[in-house]
C-alpha cells in the first residue's frame, strides 16, 4: 500500500490521529466544517516511520527503550535519540514532496512547524506543549531542519515522563509535523468549548493577549479570561497584566 508522506489539510479527518497526530486531525475537522484556518499541509506519521528506517534507528530505538523502561535511565536514553535523530536526514523524495506543497503557498512565505503527535488531545490525556512548535520559520531549508527537531522534541524529557506516567507505550507513539502559514495577529488566544474549570457544557473559556497566541500558551503573560456561554453572552471577565506580547 502506498503510504501517504505529505496530506493537505482538507485529506484529514478527526478519524486520521494515527497518520495526522492530534492537531493535525484536528484542524482537517475544522476545514471540513468551513471554520477558516491559515493555509498548509502535514507531512504524516508515515514520514517519520520512514525517517527511522532510512536512518537504520528503528531497532536500536526499541532496544534502547526495552532496556530502560523508567526514571533516570529512560531520559538518559532520550537524550541519545535526540542526538541520533538530530544527525539524521530526510529522504531526497520526500523533501521533494514538501518543497512543493511549501512553494505552493507562495514565495518563501512565514510558516509555523508545529509537532503532532499520536499522543496527544486524547479523551484521557492532553499531553500538550510536550513536544516542540517554531514560528516565523521562512525558507525549505529552516523548514527541513525544523522537521527534524520536532521530531527529536518527541523524547524530550517532558515528553517521556508524560507517556511514562499516563502509562503510554513510550516505543509506539510517532509524530507528524503540521507546517501552517503565519497569520500576524494582532490579538490571539485559546478557547475552550467547554469550560475546564466549572465544567458547565453551555459554557466557554477563553484566554488571550496581544500579537501572537504563542504568549498565552506558553504562559508567559497573564490573559484576559471570558467565561461565555454558547448563546453569545457573557458570564464573567477578568482582565489581564498582559505585560509582554510576541510578535
Amino acid at each position: 500500500m502506498k503510504k501517504n508522506y505529505v496530506l493537505d489539510f482538507n485529506q484529514i479527518r478527526k478519524e486520521n490521529i494515527s497518520i495526522a497526530g492530534g492537531k493535525g486531525a484536528n484542524l482537517g475537522e475544522m476545514i471540513s466544517n468551513s471554520i477558516p484556518v491559515p493555509r498548509g499541509f502535514i507531512l504524516t506519521t508515515d514520514a517519520y516511520k520512514n525517517f527511522l528506517e532510512v536512518n537504520k534507528l528503528e531497532e536500536i530505538f526499541s532496544q534502547r527503550i526495552s532496556e530502560s523502561s523508567n526514571g533516570e535511565g529512560l531520559f538518559r536514553v532520550g537524550e541519545e535519540l535526540r542526538t541520533q535523530i538530530r544527525s539524521g536526514f530526510i529522504p531526497n523524495d520526500i523533501k521533494e514532496e514538501i518543497r512543493e506543497y511549501y512553494e505552493a503557498l507562495g514565495t518563501d512565505v512565514r510558516v509555523a512547524v508545529r509537532s503532532s503527535a499520536t499522543a496527544e488531545d486524547l479523551a484521557d490525556a492532553s499531553f500538550a506543549g510536550q513536544q516542540e512548535t517554531y514560528l516565523n520559520v521562512q525558507g525549505i531549508e529552516d523548514i527541513y531542519q525544523k522537521i527534524i527537531e520536532c521530531y527529536a522534541s518527541l523524547w524530550g524529557d517532558r515528553a517521556i515522563a508524560y507517556r511514562n506516567n499516563q502509562n503510554y507505550d513510550n516505543s509506539s507513539v510517532a509524530l507528524a509535523v503540521v507546517i501552517q502559514e503565519m497569520i500576524e495577529s494582532e490579538k490571539a488566544g485559546v478557547l475552550f468549548t467547554v469550560d475546564p474549570v466549572g465544567q458547565n457544557p453551555d459554557h466557554m473559556q477563553i484566554n488571550a493577549s496581544y500579537g501572537l497566541g504563542e504568549s498565552v500558551v506558553s504562559g508567559r503573560v497573564t490573559a484576559d479570561t471570558i467565561i461565555c456561554n454558547k448563546s453569545n453572552q457573557i458570564i464573567s471577565s477578568s482582565i489581564g497584566s498582559k505585560k509582554t506580547k510576541i510578535i
